[in-house]
């Protein structure tokens, strides 16, 4: 009993293990949700630029320090080989001047001392600059994963492209193959001709030789899509190989533009906050400083190293210290004078990209609107000569229409399937670069 039980255990385990196999070894196929999300999080520029948010942040706190306390401590001995000799005048200790030597031989000194900043313009300048600065930071990380979207997305358009051309090639294959059988059957028995079948023959040939190259074309594709996502390049990928038209192939429900949606125009909004503030930095250089100290420390003197630090005389202070500048050489005007200039210019540059991101809103929307016309005018030929292409591959096999009639319907065909490609990539990049130029470009990555 106990032999039968182990035997069907057994032959449980061999029907199991080639099941349990396939599912390990089954790779899966990822959508253009997934390519992004792995964008996302294996980019070493996503890295880059966290990292480049975290220094903003400590420089942020760098720049808080100059209002909180600063505790320093100090130690310093001495060993005063010759002591400075002072001379008292004649007639006050005899008639004759006395040479003295004040102090002691080894002297030792420790103390520590708090600083604190009470008024002082720049510091407050410096600290509000730091905030637009991780501000920046935040917007440049956004404005990373926006680039990682669109190279990826971009990408991974490129090979459903491929994919899209490679399921045309296979029905004209299909077509193909399906003749040729009808041609080698008809020249056997002497029904057609040995020249129409060797020029079908030519484009069966074709086709093979193109799906090769297009075979080659989308693995270049696929690599290109690995790098943008930061994949090793040698590790297998899988995408999902269709298209969903009722989304991808809509237009978007409104043409508006608002600058203020863009992230490279926030930026520049938090630059020139930044430059605003470095002006008022450089006037609060004209006005003075204020600052308070506590110091508290202890000194030892002997003569004999051995006994330099037996006696400690402690001593404190506290005090108040007032800086006030008069006179730099024309420095810090030449800095002011110097910021002021940065900031007309960075006013101006305002200017230029704000004009520069409306050409590109127009550039993209005209653009956009001619590929959506072009590329349902295309969809709607290549139906057309395809619907031909069979109607009169039907007809030749029958004998009812010539091979010139056959090959001319089978080229019309072909260049509709050219155009309607082209059309397509042509689309769906322009719609990325539409929604780039709005500053929408994952808010419509998201509903894809």
């Amino acid at each position: 009993m106990k032999t039968k039980t182990s035997a069907a255990f057994f032959l449980l385990f061999l029907w199991i293990t080639p099941f349990a196999m396939q599912g390990q070894t089954k790779e899966t196929v990822l959508k253009l949700k997934d390519c992004i999300d792995y964008s996302l999080k294996n980019n070493p520029n996503s890295t880059i630029y966290a990292n480049n948010v975290e220094l903003a942040q400590q420089q942020k706190n760098e720049a808080l320090a100059g209002y909180l306390p600063q505790i320093n401590g100090s130690v310093a001995f001495d060993d005063n080989l010759k002591r400075q000799v002072t001379i008292l005048p004649a007639g006050i200790f005899g008639p004759q001047e006395t040479h003295l030597q004040f102090g002691s031989q080894y002297s030792t000194n420790a103390s520590v001392q708090l600083d604190q900043t009470i008024y002082d313009q720049t510091v407050f300048y410096a600290t509000a600059a730091s905030k637009a600065g991780t501000a920046i930071a935040d917007l440049q990380l956004l404005q990373n994963n926006e680039n990682l979207i669109y190279n990826t997305t971009v990408a991974y358009y490129q090979v459903l492209i491929y994919s899209e051309q490679a399921k045309l090639l296979l029905q004209n294959e299909k077509k193909y193959t399906e003749l040729l059988n009808v041609l080698k059957l008809q020249y056997e028995r002497g029904v057609a001709k040995k020249i129409d079948y060797d020029r079908v023959k030519v484009s069966m040939n074709n086709i093979t030789s193109q799906k090769t190259v297009l075979e080659t074309n989308r693995q270049l594709a696929l690599n290109r899509l690995k790098n943008a996502m930061g994949m090793d390049l040698t590790q297998p990928l899988l995408v999902e190989d269709s298209l969903n038209y009722n989304t991808q192939m809509s237009m978007p429900a409104t043409l508006t533009f608002d600058a203020n949606n863009r992230l490279d125009y926030k930026i520049q909004e938090k630059n020139l906050v930044i430059q605003d503030l470095d002006v008022k930095r450089k006037k609060a250089a004209f006005f003075p400083v204020l600052s308070g100290y506590a110091r508290y420390g202890g000194q030892a003197y002997s003569n004999q190293f051995d006994m330099a630090f037996d006696s400690w005389f402690d001593y404190s202070s506290v005090g108040l210290k007032l800086s006030v500048p008069i006179f730099s050489g024309l420095r810090r005007y030449s800095q002011l004078e110097e910021s002021k200039l940065n900031y007309a210019n960075a006013q101006e540059n305002m200017k230029l990209s704000i004009n520069n991101f409306q050409l590109q809103y127009q550039n993209s929307t005209t653009q956009l609107l001619s590929s959506y016309t072009n590329l349902n005018n295309n969809k709607e030929n290549l139906d057309l000569a395809k619907d031909v292409f069979e109607s009169t591959s039907l007809q030749y096999q029958k004998g009812t229409a010539s091979l010139s009639d056959f090959l001319n319907s089978d080229y019309a065909y072909k260049e509709a399937q050219s155009n309607y490609i082209t059309s397509l990539l042509n689309f769906l990049s322009g719609r990325l670069d539409y929604e780039k130029s709005q500053g929408t470009l994952s808010t419509y990555i998201k509903q894809l």
